[in-house]
C-alpha cells in the first residue's frame, strides 16, 4: 500500500508516544505491561507504515528521531478521540451505572483510593470500581477513564480533553525529606536556601513535573542542588534518603504511604507546590457514584498540607 494511503494503527501510535516520553524501550515495556521485543516490533512495523525512521540506536539504548517526536505529538488528538469513542461504546455495551473507571497518579492511588473505594462499596454495593495508574502525572494523555486525577504546575494553562470537566481538588506542597539524623530533621519549617550545601537525591528523574518544580524552587532560593543520586521511582528515592545518601524534595501526598524512616521539613522562600485536579467525563457527571467520588476526592484534597510545623518536626515514617 502506498505511504499516502496507509491507515496508521492507533495502538502502535500509543506505544510510540510512550517510547518518545520515556526514551527507553525497556521502560515503555514495563509501563505498558509488554515485553521489550513486542515494543520494538510495534515501532519497527510503524516505521514501515510511515516510511521513515522513528528510533536510532545510541550505545545500548535508543533515541527517538525528530520525526518520531513530531508524529507522537500529532497523534495525541486521534488517540484521545479514540479513547472517548471506546469509553462510550463500553458504556453502551455494559451500562454506565454499574461500573466507574478511574485513573490516578501513584501517590494519590496509594493514599486516597483505598478510602474512596471503601466508601463507594458501602454506599453503592452494585458498583465495580476499575482503577489504573497514569503513565504520567500530567493530563497529556487524559480522556481514558470516567474520572482522572492529575497534577498541574501552577501557572501553566490547564489541559482539559473534549467532553470532560475539570475540578480542582487542592494544592500539594513539596516537603524536604531528610535522613532522621540530619541536623535540621526537627526544624518543622526552614528556608529552602538552608539546604544549599546538602547532597541531594532526585527522587524520580522520570517525573518531569516534580523535577521542574524542584529545579525552579531551588533556583528561586538562589542555588542549584548537587545531585549525588537519581532514582527512577518515588520508593527508591525515599529509600536513598532514609539510608542517608542525601535529601530530596517530595510531594506531601507521599507522606501517606511511604514506609521509610524519613523526617520532613516544610521549605519556605519558596514553598513549591503542585495543583491536583480531577477530570470528569461529562456523560457520567449525573451518575451518583461519580458525583460521590468527586465529593470524596474534594474532601481529601482539602485536607492536604494539614500537618503543622510542630507535627512535621516530630514526623518520621517507619
Amino acid at each position: 500500500m502506498p505511504y499516502d494511503e496507509v491507515m496508521l494503527d492507533l495502538n502502535r501510535l500509543r506505544i510510540l508516544r510512550a517510547v518518545v516520553s520515556s526514551g527507553s524501550v525497556n521502560d515503555t515495556a514495563r509501563r505498558l505491561g509488554l515485553t521489550p521485543s513486542t515494543v520494538s516490533q510495534h515501532v519497527h512495523t510503524l516505521e514501515r507504515e510511515v516510511g521513515f525512521t522513528l528510533v536510532e540506536r545510541v550505545g545500548r539504548g535508543i533515541r527517538p528521531t525528530p520525526a518520531a517526536i513530531d508524529l507522537a505529538a500529532a497523534s495525541a488528538d486521534a488517540l484521545q478521540a479514540m479513547a472517548i469513542l471506546e469509553a462510550q461504546a463500553r458504556d453502551l455495551r455494559e451500562g454506565a451505572t454499574d461500573k466507574l473507571t478511574m485513573r490516578t497518579f501513584a501517590s494519590a492511588a496509594y493514599t486516597w483510593m483505598p478510602a474512596v473505594a471503601r466508601t463507594l462499596r458501602q454506599e453503592f454495593p452494585g458498583l465495580t470500581l476499575e482503577l489504573s495508574i497514569n503513565e504520567s502525572d500530567t493530563a497529556d494523555t487524559a480522556g481514558q477513564a470516567d474520572i482522572e486525577v492529575h497534577t498541574e504546575v501552577p501557572g501553566d494553562h490547564p489541559r482539559v480533553p473534549p467532553a470532560f470537566q475539570r475540578v480542582e481538588l487542592g494544592g500539594d506542597d513539596f516537603l524536604v525529606a531528610l535522613p532522621h539524623d540530619h541536623p535540621l530533621a526537627g526544624a518543622g519549617t526552614m528556608d529552602l536556601a538552608e539546604f544549599s550545601e546538602d547532597d541531594w537525591v532526585q527522587y524520580d528523574f522520570r517525573d518531569e513535573m516534580a523535577t521542574r518544580l524542584a529545579a525552579d524552587a531551588c533556583a528561586a532560593a538562589g542555588f542549584t542542588p548537587r545531585f549525588v543520586a537519581r532514582a527512577q521511582d518515588h520508593v527508591t528515592g525515599l529509600a536513598f534518603v532514609a539510608a542517608g545518601v542525601g535529601i530530596a524534595l517530595v510531594p506531601g501526598l507521599a507522606l501517606g504511604w511511604s514506609g521509610f524512616e524519613v523526617a520532613y521539613v516544610r521549605p519556605t522562600n519558596p514553598t513549591p507546590f503542585r495543583r491536583i485536579v480531577a477530570l470528569v467525563r461529562e456523560s457520567v457527571r449525573a451518575n451518583p457514584a461519580a458525583a460521590r467520588t468527586i465529593e470524596l476526592l474534594g474532601d481529601l484534597g482539602g485536607r492536604l498540607n494539614e500537618l503543622t510545623p510542630t507535627e512535621l518536626a516530630g514526623r518520621t515514617d517507619g
